[in-house]
This record gives structure tokens, sequence and C-alpha cells, in this order.
């Protein structure tokens, strides 16, 4: 015999549902994050880099401008490395990291020093005291300050769209972690600063940000001259993820507008050392 169930009893049942099922996802999402870091190198190739970064994203090779710039500073130099996906943190709680004849180092700029050392790179020697000063403060302003209106752009103020970056067709579990997640995001947007700005504020902000940018690049093929060097992957990292997976964003408007020299930037690099950047891209 079939029970009767009064009237709006299924839709809350089915909120409590949901509810209970974020609660879950939640404590098994902390759960991962709080597990003492251990990767088995066993299966890894000697002399080989392997570069784990975020899964792929729907728009491009990844949505962390960080991953992107060391899969193009690898390529650059042409070191032999295999990309592996992972939901998996460093041991900083951080991605990208790579592991190298069984030495796991996290953070991108140490490794890019790390990669510099071990492989002997010379990639930047020709520059001057002064150009490095140059790629050093494009470098810091773009990571550490940039970089958080793209957060602030994916993760408050189109975080409903935030599901299909990573998926064609999200599903509930993805989109509830992501939900889970945006709490934790937002609080380190407000502790960092950019979360206490209007969008107004922080338009003006990234404006400013990327016109100087692209006051340095000038004509220039590179950003510091005729060759490119870590400062431009690190800058090309922020610059392509903010073109070409920020979509209706004012990074995306402005550099196809008045800072068309930053997208021909960008595209120079695309079609030289990611040419399958659509490729990569997730189909499904």
């Amino acid at each position: 015999m079939d029970a009767d169930i009064a009237p709006g009893c299924g839709n809350s049942c089915l909120v409590v549902g949901v509810v209970a099922l974020g609660a879950v996802v939640g404590f098994l999402f902390m759960k991962r994050r709080n597990k003492k870091f251990h990767l088995d190198t066993s299966t890894h190739k000697q002399n080989v880099v392997y570069l784990f970064q975020f899964p792929r994203c729907t728009l491009g090779p990844n949505a962390s401008p960080f991953c992107v710039k060391l899969e193009l500073f690898l390529r650059v130099n042409e070191i032999e490395h295999k990309v592996c996906s992972s939901r998996k943190v460093g041991p900083r709680g951080k991605m990208p990291y790579i592991a190298y004849n069984g030495e796991v180092i996290s953070d991108s700029d140490h490794i890019v020093k790390f990669l510099i050392r071990e492989f002997d790179l010379s990639l930047d020697e020709w520059l001057g005291t002064q150009q490095r000063a140059t790629g050093h403060v494009v470098q810091r302003m773009l990571e550490e300050n940039t970089y958080w209106s793209v957060v602030h752009y994916r993760w408050d103020q189109t975080r409903d769209r935030l599901p299909y970056l990573f998926a064609k067709k999200p599903s509930l579990f993805l989109t509830l972690v992501l939900r889970f997640m945006s709490r934790s995001v937002r609080k380190a947007l407000y502790a960092q600063g950019m979360g206490r700005h209007t969008v107004a504020e922080i338009t003006d902000n990234t404006q400013q940000d990327l016109r100087s940018v692209a006051a340095i690049l000038g004509r220039k093929e590179f950003l510091l001259g005729d060759r490119i060097t870590s400062y431009d992957c690190a800058a090309f990292g922020m610059l392509s993820v903010m073109l070409w997976e920020l979509p209706g964003s004012v990074h995306e408007s402005l550099m196809n507008t008045e800072l068309q020299t930053l997208r021909d930037y960008c595209q120079r690099i695309r079609d030289r050392w990611m040419s399958d950047w659509d490729e990569l891209a997730v189909k499904t």
C-alpha cells in the first residue's frame, strides 16, 4: 500500500536531501584537504618531470593561470614531462606541483627556479638587472594582485557559471563541491583585500594593471625583448586565462579592444608553443 505524502513534503524532502548531500560533500572535501600529503613516485621514470595540476577545463588547458604557466615553461624549454590531472593538492596545499626523480616541489615560482637550476636553463641569462627587475615587478603584480580579480570574477560575480568551466554538463556533485568551496574562496578574497572592494573599484584596478603591462610590452615581441623568458611564461599564464577563459569579463573586453597588443602577444605565444590549446580543453 502506497503511503500518502502531505502537500509540499516532496519539495521539503528534496531540500533536506540536497542540504544533507552538501554536508557530506563538505565533510569529504575537508577530510581530503586535511589528509597528510603523500605521493607514490615508484612508477615514475627517471629524469622526467611529472606536472600535477587541476583537470583540464572546458575553455582551455587549465583554469589555473599557474598551471598554464608551468606547462608553457616546460614546453618552451623542451623538458621531457608528463601532465597528470589531479584533484589532490600538493604539500603546501596548492596546485600545481611537480615530481622529479622522487623529489616533490610545489609553488609555481619555486618550481621554475628549481627547473632552471636542475636543467641549467639559459632563457633568462641575457637579461640585465633592470630587465629582471621589470619582469619581477610585472609578475608579482599579475600573480599577487590582478590574479585576485580573476578569482573574484569567477567565484563571486559569475559563480553560477563556474561548474560549466569544468564540465560541459556538470554533475550535481561537482556543483555542490564548487558551491561549498566558494564560501572559503570568498573568505580568502576578503582576507586578501580584493573582496572588500566594489565591482567598480575592482574593474578600475584591473584596467590599471593591464594598461601597465601593455605599456611595458609596447611593440616588443615579448615582455622584455625579442626572446621569451620565464617572466613571459608567468605573464602568459595570467593573460591567456583572462583573455580566453573569462567570457564577458573586463579582462577579455579590454584585451579585445583598447589593449590589442596584449591579445596579439598571447596569440603569438599560443601559436608557437600551445597551438593545441583548443584540443586540450574538456569536450564533455
